[in-house]
């Protein structure tokens, strides 16, 4: 494949948008939960930066897409602009359903620069992501909670592995299509978003309250999986859940490499 040709950007788009799932929120078999299980999950410390942050990428990803001026990825960028708006929504009727108190927070003001925008928003996707797959995982094991309740998340996570997808694949597409001497430019502003992003998650881990998702999850779980055991399992999961995608699609490499020598010396 030529990464930056149109050859490339249809594949990417195109597998974006027929991979798609249309579905709402009320048309997920929701279970009955029992008292304990919703008095446990309201006890649980990140609903509110959940939705926030979903709704905050929902707003950021619409108004970059109204920027686009290619159709095709104007397309794909409106969908997973739709998606993300999906979820926050499903989190919400998630929350109603089962009487879980929120806090909505009101939404941040865009910043100028859409594109840098959407390129540090989807590095912080590609870091959440990938602890999510382990996440859910540890929680199919660990009996907290129904499977049935589990089960209605995967629409979620599989959705968020189609996102980081697209998201590599129209970051290489962005870098190759400009002039040469501008790759290595962008190649650092790509660099400095993901670092962005995880020192950030590294303060929310720190101060918790913050809206990194998933490693708050897993730190309110307590679980007794060893942290080379539980990085090893997100990258079993990271490779399964990207699996059926076409091949000639981009895998992230980043945070897979990065958790890889972290293993190393654990």
């Amino acid at each position: 494949m030529d990464w930056g040709s149109v050859e490339h950007k249809e594949l990417f788009c195109k597998f974006f948008i027929e991979t798609h799932k249309p579905f709402t929120p009320e048309e997920l078999p929701w279970p009955d939960l029992d008292d304990a299980t919703i008095e446990k999950l309201t006890k649980f410390p990140i609903w509110d930066y959940a939705v926030h942050t979903e709704r905050q990428v929902f707003n950021k990803l619409t108004a970059y897409s109204a920027e686009e001026d290619d159709p095709l990825l104007k397309e794909a960028l409106a969908l997973q602009a739709y998606e993300e708006g999906r979820h926050a929504d499903i989190l919400k009727y998630f929350l109603n359903r089962y009487n879980i108190p929120l806090n909505e927070l009101p939404d941040k003001a865009l910043p100028d620069n859409l594109e840098w925008c959407f390129m540090s928003t989807g590095a912080g996707e590609c870091i959440d992501s990938f602890f999510a797959f382990g996440f859910l995982e540890i929680s199919k094991a660990s009996n907290d909670y129904p499977i049935e309740l589990i089960e209605v998340m995967e629409p979620i996570v599989q959705e968020e592995a189609r996102h980081i997808l697209f998201i590599q694949n129209w970051l290489l597409y962005q870098r190759q299509k400009r002039p040469y001497l501008l790759q290595g430019a962008h190649f650092l502003m790509t660099m400095w978003a993901f670092w962005s992003a995880g020192w950030s998650r590294l303060v929310e881990l720190k101060n918790l309250g913050g809206s990194a998702f998933t490693i708050q999850a897993r730190e309110h779980e307590n679980s007794s999986m060893s942290s080379k055991d539980f990085i090893d399992l997100c990258q079993r999961e990271n490779k399964r859940r990207l699996a059926p995608y076409d091949s000639r699609l981009a895998r992230p490499k980043l945070i897979p490499r990065i958790m890889s020598g972290a293993s190393f010396f654990l």
